[in-house]
This record gives structure tokens, sequence and C-alpha cells, in this order.
């Protein structure tokens, strides 16, 4: 028997598997099974934990999309796990390993939990994209979705900018884009509406999700975008459909994501049950 962890940030709900104690064998059919809503446990991502070997982080995590692809990182990924092993090792700091870099992790005194989700890039070839291009205007035009911000907080997006945020208008918009060949490893597709200074709309296309209620690392990538643009402050609040991130874009270039964590269930499962 495999134990599990179901938790979300704002909606947006992860498998969490420890391997450290009882490792499985991977393969990207299982992880499609499991996340499957209808015929598994149902979730965004999975999320395996492992002992760290590199001497400075406390732990190793990987990250796998419901469509069986690896993801590079995930900021309400990393929120939750972080939450429960600071519970785990008493402690209100710990560094996380993931495929996208060194993770800085820290619980607030109101429970909430924040997240360093380190620098944000624009260069073409650190998105990545296929070739050299203006990363700040890709000239994407796909029907409501026209021009283009490329960034890389962890793994990669690109921004627009809509006033209507309306999902099922933009989902045929949206499947274009993650098709195009200008995007090698996929793309984050993020859709803003920007209502003042402080307040950020946004809805996101995750790469290998589609829709989902919240994306931590979409927050940031948005944040940084609009506040070069002078369309926001450093420090801004994202609204999306499962609820409200602070983001701080800091002095040092790092993006701090603050928000909470839920706990949903525990469970267990033979991986037979999938196969």
């Amino acid at each position: 028997m495999i134990n599990f962890l179901k938790m979300h940030g704002l909606g947006n709900d992860f498998i969490i598997i420890d391997m450290r104690s009882i490792p499985i064998k991977l393969d990207s059919n299982l992880i499609k099974k499991i996340a499957d809503r209808k015929i598994g446990i149902g979730c965004d991502q999975l999320i395996f934990i492992y002992s760290s070997n590199d001497g400075i982080s406390d732990c190793k995590i990987k990250i796998f999309n419901s469509d069986g692809s690896e993801a590079e990182s995930c900021g309400n990924a990393i929120r939750c796990v972080g939450s429960e092993l600071l519970n785990e090792i008493n402690k209100d700091n710990l560094l996380i390993e993931t495929k996208g870099g060194l993770v800085d992790v820290e619980k607030h005194s109101d429970g909430m939990i924040a997240v360093d989700m380190g620098l944000a890039k624009f260069n073409w070839d650190q998105i990545p994209l296929s070739h050299p291009q203006d990363t700040h205007n890709l000239m994407i035009e796909a029907g409501k979705l026209k021009k283009g911000v490329a960034v890389n907080i962890g793994n990669p997006h690109v921004i627009f900018f809509c006033e209507n945020l309306v999902e099922t208008q933009l989902l045929e918009d949206c499947e274009k884009v993650s098709k195009m060949k200008i995007f090698p490893s996929g793309v984050n597709i993020s859709i803003i509406k920007v209502e003042n200074k402080n307040k950020i709309n946004l809805i996101t296309y995750e790469r290998g999700c589609g829709f989902t209620q919240a994306c931590g690392s979409a927050a940031c990538a948005s944040v940084v975008v609009c506040n070069k643009l002078d369309l926001c402050e450093k420090r801004t609040n994202v609204l999306m459909r499962g609820g409200k991130l602070i983001i701080d874009y800091l002095s040092d270039g790092h993006v701090l994501m603050t928000g909470p964590v839920s706990r949903v269930c525990e469970g267990t499962f033979n991986e037979s049950n999938f196969t």
C-alpha cells in the first residue's frame, strides 16, 4: 500500500507521495491514471518527495503534470510540500530542490507560506524559445491573444493582456498558443486584466493541465511583467479563480509569493489499482 496526501493551494490541487520511505516505480501512464478525476484520485499535478543528496537542501521534489509530463517548478505545490515539511522538522524555514532550482520556503506567524521563486529570466534561450526573438513582444496572433511577453520563473510563461477573462471563450486560443513550435518545452499561458496598481486578475492555462484554479508561478510572472510595464507596484495582489496570492518583486530581482495552503485528505492505494 502506498500512502498519499492530497493538498491544494487556492484550488490548485496536488497528490503528494513521500518517496523517502516507500519508493515506487514511476511512468507517465501511472501518473496520468492517478491524476485522472474519474478513474483515479484526481489532481492537477503529482508531487514526489525525495531525500536530497546535495548537502544544501532539506529535500528534493519532482513535479508531474496530469498528462504525465514533468514540470520544472510549481509555486503552489512548493508551498504545500513546504508547509508539511516545516511541520515535520519543526522549523520556520527550509530549502527545497526542484528541477527549476533551489527554492526557499518560509512559514509566517499567521500560517501563510511564502516561497522565494528566484529570479525572473527574459532571455530567449532561458525561456526557452526555439530561436532568438524579442521576448517582450512575441508578435503572436491567436484570436484574442495578441503579442505576448515571455518570462521564465522556474518554468516558461507567456503573458497576454485581455479585458475578457472568460475561460470558455479563450480555450481555443490557448490551445493554439500551447501548440506553437516557438515553445519547444511547452509554455504556461497567463491572461491578465489589470484592475489597478495593486490588483491583477489572472487566469492561467497550465502546460500539461489546462485551466487551473490558480497558478503560483504564473502569478509571479504576471507581476514581474506588469511591474516592468509600470502597470503595477512591486507588491501586488493577484486574484485567481481559487483566491488571492500576494506577490513581492524584490529589489534584488527575486520574486516572493505568499498565500495559504489546505490539506484535503490522506489515503492509500495499490499500484495495481491503476494498471
